[in-house]
């Protein structure tokens, strides 16, 4: 692995998740000659090129045919070889569920899926181009990790993670250009093993992908008011860290989780099926996009339209201590 500057994850920030993807994929390629990467036209969109230049050789662009892309890229995996498979996150795992469930899953391959502008980053494109619901396909299919990294470095350590874990995998990738540094120096980043962000007795908000930012906002706006905020780095989904939430369970008062993703099948409903077997444990609130397709608006819209950020956060929070 390298180390990553603070003006290189300042720049990687500043133009957005898919520099971010594109240039550790990247550094990734430069280390393994085994890495080869795929896409479904989306070679400059996903800030590829700088990958094909270097080595055109393991690049392919397979056009619009995602499905194609998770085939193909499985044969490659089934020939030993470490395939990333690059495509918008409505149309992975959606459109090609079932060639991740069959390819990816059920033959249980080396094949590292990421859906880039997952949520509702396209705003103005409407619903057609979010991506609500693909934590809830993802996490469905057996042998599946699913990792939803928050920011510019989360994104490098947990491209690198995957590339160390055998077997498939989906990353989500959501935020606009612009999204925060949350972790500026260098951290450990473990599949399945949470991050505490920030300590706290009363409530408990967990989060993953790049909206932490709202969370952790939210916490400061609630400690301000005395109440002590813990906040949790969720970007494993799937494996749960169930450790963490035990001790959640134990300590805590109240639980928001956070996501940029439908109420049903994401973050929130991992907690709740963990929580549903062990008595006496806090009241949790999910904080999601809701279930409902969505207006054509910015992104700034889409977050505010669905109470996603700090001051509605820390309010629904506020609404619901008791």
């Amino acid at each position: 692995m390298h180390d990553i500057s603070l003006e290189t994850l300042s720049n990687w920030s500043k133009l957005g998740h898919r520099t971010a993807i594109g240039e550790t994929l990247f550094l990734l390629g430069k280390e393994n000659s085994k890495v080869y990467v795929a896409t479904a036209d989306l070679t400059p969109t996903a800030r590829l090129t700088h990958f094909l230049d270097a080595f055109p050789d393991r690049f392919f662009d397979v056009g619009i045919a995602e499905q194609n892309l998770i085939d193909f890229t499985a044969g490659m995996a089934k020939e030993g070889l470490l395939t990333f498979a690059v495509g918008l996150a409505a149309f992975i795992p959606m459109r090609c569920a079932e060639q991740m469930r069959i390819n990816m899953g059920y033959m249980n391959l080396n094949v590292k899926a990421i859906g880039i502008e997952a949520g509702v980053r396209f705003g103005p494109l409407g619903n057609t181009h979010f991506a609500m619901d693909d934590i809830a396909v993802a996490r469905t299919i057996p042998n599946m990790t699913v990792l939803a990294p928050s920011d510019p470095l989360s994104i490098y350590k947990a491209v690198y993670a995957a590339a160390n874990h055998s077997g498939p995998v989906y990353i989500r990738l959501t935020g606009a250009p612009g999204f925060p540094i949350l972790y500026p120096d260098d951290f450990e980043f473990v599949i399945g093993r949470a991050i505490e962000y920030k300590k706290g007795r009363d409530i408990a908000i967990i989060s993953t992908g790049s909206v932490l930012a709202a969370a952790i906002g939210a916490a400061d706006l609630l400690e301000a008011q005395g109440i002590s905020v813990r906040v949790i780095d969720m970007h494993t989904i799937k494996p749960l860290d169930t450790a963490i939430l035990d001790r959640v369970f134990a300590e805590n008062r109240l639980i928001l989780t956070v996501e940029e993703h439908s109420n049903i099948g994401g973050l929130g409903s991992a907690v709740a099926e963990y929580k549903a077997g062990i008595d006496q444990t806090p009241r949790q609130i999910i904080c999601g996009l809701g279930d409902s397709f969505k207006k054509v608006g910015s992104y700034d819209f889409q977050m505010q339209a669905s109470g996603l950020t700090a001051v509605e956060l820390a309010n629904v929070a506020m609404a619901n201590l008791r």
